[in-house]
């Protein structure tokens, strides 16, 4: 299945959606329990437990079938996600090098720097659905996300 243009991206507790336009959907097996908490066991989480979310992720990408194309723009309306910085407005949109960087201020206090979170909140929760996210736009070739009201 090929999704584009626009493609609804919502998070839930054991999966992610991408809901095409065309009205096609496609169920992702991976959610933010299966990083919070069962991977996640710090704050902010370890670079061994980044690594090992990211394995998990880029495997439940994968047995989606889904593969890298030249894809639109996710909107969300997912309450978590509003905590990015650039994304708590309603419109407000960040590119897939905008979620890149937060991505890797969340690294870098993995290994030891928590000062580079700025006003990313701490939590395991967004720093799970930051990776799912970054991962997504990245595996798969979205080019923005924005946020739009639920």
């Amino acid at each position: 299945m090929s999704l584009i243009d626009t493609t609804h991206f919502g998070l839930h507790p054991r999966h992610i959606t991408l809901s095409a336009q065309s009205g096609k959907e496609v169920v992702v097996q991976i959610g933010l329990s299966h990083l919070v908490g069962a991977i996640f066991r710090h704050t902010p989480p370890t670079p061994s437990e980044m690594e090992h979310a990211i394995e998990v992720v880029e495997d439940a990408l994968m047995a989606s079938r889904l593969r890298h194309a030249d894809r639109g723009e996710l909107l969300t309306s997912d309450a978590i996600l509003r905590g990015l910085p650039g994304l708590n407005a309603e419109g407000a949109s960040l590119t897939r090098d905008d979620v890149e960087a937060l991505f890797q201020r969340l690294a870098s206090a993995s290994l030891g720097h928590p000062g580079v979170m700025g006003e990313i909140p701490a939590d395991g929760e967004t720093a799970a659905a930051l990776l799912i996210l970054r991962e997504c736009m990245q595996h798969l070739g979205y080019v923005s996300v924005r946020l739009q009201s639920s």
